[in-house]
């Protein structure tokens, strides 16, 4: 069905797939995935003669529940930054997949509240055919303050609005949450049916539109290792595609068909290094999405899983092997916020629904501390540059364990109002049980709140609310990434990934336990393994296939300095893990320059491609210019005694 009316002339029109009858478990639509801030929808785009010409992904802005993901922190969130932040990571979208990318307008201006049903061959706009005319998004402060209800500008709250009979305004809550009032009339009310029609996107959310990558990839990496892929998954049904993707589901046709390079026709043997070059491709693929959002960003992602990325397929021509134009796509955004902290040596971000765990994420990830304390005010040191420093004591029931780098929030009542403060624990030794000491950052303060707190000094303030907050960053990524190379090459029917990354967790801390730096760390690892045999069934290349090979086998196939290296890779991935991390910690990144974490990975990752790579495409044309070279050398050094 269309989502909008204004394209009704147009030759090719953007449509969102609609089941005729609901399914009870999926609803009406083709959910593809549910984000912090947005839903995204199977759509298509469709010609005038009813073809699809593309498979399509609709993201459609949706705000419900960000008011209770940032409780905290709500003042620093609304619309009009969520507004903004959707603009620019719609833009990193374009720039980073712009054949993909399809610009319709909706990414930067709202549309039209929009609603579907089915006996109607148009989008149904409310209030549309009324006298009044359409119910649109309310971005007007004023009108909403005149009505006592939240600003657009500085909420999570939205409210559809017209003007009625009188010139009165009128408005729909749809936000869950959404304070209501006299000036307020719920949607039920104005759809007559509401049973009728099916909400596509009533909050006149942004939205952005871009081609379809089928695939998962965790679904790729399992397919890659012999799994069939049968299509999306909706409920007990599967929905398929044509072309490329209409044989994956049987893994004897796709190996006669030659989906692989000519290594396929060798057997298991030269599908296994074939299928370690492609997962080590798709891994670096994955690796430098990561490295270009952050960086036109500047936000760490700080929900990586395998989730964020999907894969497409290329039919290139006839006999040729489309398992070779995997392209890798991004389909989940950053859900990290960056703290509205005035001024501070390190950025601090927080989690959009931060109470979602999960395998890829680092422990403690979430663990914020948070709850009432009373505060006593030591003392506010003199202003700098017209900036104001204080100490003071935050004294809780229990024993505080945080890190100098963590962020502390507190808010204080004070007469000329409440007012916020962040700084860090900087001593807990020496004090009472449950009491630290903290500074606050400089803060640009009014002359009421300087003064009422220098009249504080002294003072303890009793159940203030306070959090404390870890310094996360894009090494938290890095993290995440690991994982991801674990589930890439060690997860197969065998396997689990919590058994897989749990053997890989503890390698690392072994070889952080034995570190030498005059040894190479594939070397070390090697070593490793050769004094603990439990490594070789857990951590060894007979994973990569869903093949039965014994771990031996696989290194008779590939090199065993190459895998050790590309161990190696992993246990750097991880933060603080020992000498040979890549990060110190969570937070050891430059404030401004987030993205730098990822250069060293990528870089060693295409290595180990390049490596890979010749065990495959043999360059005689290269080996004859080398052979050339080292037999001009001998030919003019022939003095020489070899």
């Amino acid at each position: 069905m269309p989502i909008s009316s204004d394209d009704r002339d147009a030759s090719f029109r953007v449509c969102v797939l609609v089941r005729e009858l609901p399914d009870p478990s999926m609803g009406s639509f083709v959910m593809l995935r549910d984000v912090h801030d947005a839903t995204v929808y199977l759509g298509c785009v469709l010609d005038r003669g009813g073809r699809v010409r593309h498979w399509l992904e609709l993201w459609v802005q949706n705000v419900n529940g960000l008011n209770v993901s940032l409780p905290s922190y709500q003042e620093g969130f609304s619309n009009h930054v969520l507004d903004e932040r959707w603009r620019q990571q719609t833009l990193s979208f374009r720039e980073l997949s712009p054949a993909s990318f399809i610009e319709t307008g909706w990414e930067s201006t709202h549309p039209l509240p929009t609603f579907l049903n089915l006996s109607e061959p148009e989008p149904v706009v409310l209030g549309s055919k009324d006298a009044a005319g359409p119910w649109k998004l309310c971005r007007e402060d004023g009108l909403l303050d005149k009505a006592g209800l939240p600003a657009y500008k500085t909420s999570l709250f939205r409210y559809l609005y017209r003007t009625g009979e009188g010139g009165n305004a009128q408005f729909i809550p749809v936000v869950e949450g959404a304070p209501e009032n006299s000036s307020t009339t719920p949607i039920s009310e104005v759809l007559a049916d509401t049973d009728q029609h099916l909400d596509f996107n009533s909050q006149a959310g942004l939205m952005m539109v871009s081609v379809l990558s089928p695939i998962s990839f965790e679904e790729y990496v399992d397919f890659l290792g012999g799994k069939p892929w049968k299509g999306i998954e909706q409920g007990k049904k599967f929905f398929s595609f044509d072309g490329v993707y209409k044989t994956l589901g049987d893994w004897n046709e796709i190996q006669q068909r030659g989906a692989h390079l000519f290594r396929g026709s060798h057997g298991s043997a030269g599908r296994f290094l074939e299928t370690f070059h492609l997962k080590l491709q798709l891994l670096l693929d994955a690796f430098r999405l990561v490295h270009q959002f952050v960086e036109h960003q500047q936000l760490p992602f700080l929900n990586l899983t395998g989730d964020s990325f999907r894969l497409s397929l290329s039919e290139v021509g006839s006999g040729l092997p489309f398992l070779w134009t995997a392209k890798t796509a991004l389909a989940r955004t950053s859900c990290a916020f960056a703290l509205p902290v005035e001024k501070s040596d390190f950025r601090y971000f927080i989690r959009a629904r931060a109470n979602q765990t999960s395998i890829y994420l680092p422990e403690g990830l979430s663990a914020a501390l948070r709850g009432t304390a009373s505060v006593r005010i030591r003392k506010v040191l003199p202003p700098d540059q017209d900036r104001t420093v204080l100490e003071g004591t935050l004294v809780l029931e229990d024993k505080v364990n945080a890190s100098p780098h963590d962020l502390l929030w507190i808010r204080l009542p004070l007469p000329s109002g409440r007012i916020d403060l962040y700084g860090h624990l900087y001593a807990t030794e020496s004090l009472a049980q449950g009491e630290a000491r903290f500074r606050t950052v400089p803060l640009r303060l009014s002359e009421a709140s300087a003064a009422a707190l220098r009249s504080a000094e002294g003072v303890s303030f009793a159940r203030s609310p306070f959090e404390i907050v870890p310094l996360l960053s894009s090494p938290c990524d890095l993290y995440s990434l690991a994982v991801l190379a674990v589930r890439t090459m060690l997860v197969d029917d065998e396997a689990t990934l919590a058994v897989s990354l749990d053997e890989m967790l503890s390698l690392a801390r072994q070889v952080a336990a034995e570190y030498n730096k005059d040894i190479p760390l594939g070397q070390r690892i090697r070593a490793i393994f050769e004094k603990e045999p439990r490594y070789l069934e857990s951590l060894a290349p007979h994973h990569v296939m869903r093949e039965s090979i014994k771990p031996e086998e696989a290194f008779q196939l590939l090199p065993p300095e190459l895998w050790y290296d590309f161990l190696g890779l992993i246990v750097r991935l991880f933060p603080g893990m020992g000498p040979d991390s890549f990060c110190r910690d969570f937070g050891d990144v430059p404030s401004l320059a987030l993205e730098t974490v990822f250069a060293a990975p990528v870089a060693d990752l295409e290595k180990l491609l390049s490596r890979s790579r010749s065990l495959i495409v043999i360059d005689w044309n290269y080996n004859r210019e080398v052979r050339s070279a080292i037999q001009h050398y001998l030919d003019t050094n022939k003095s020489i005694d070899y």
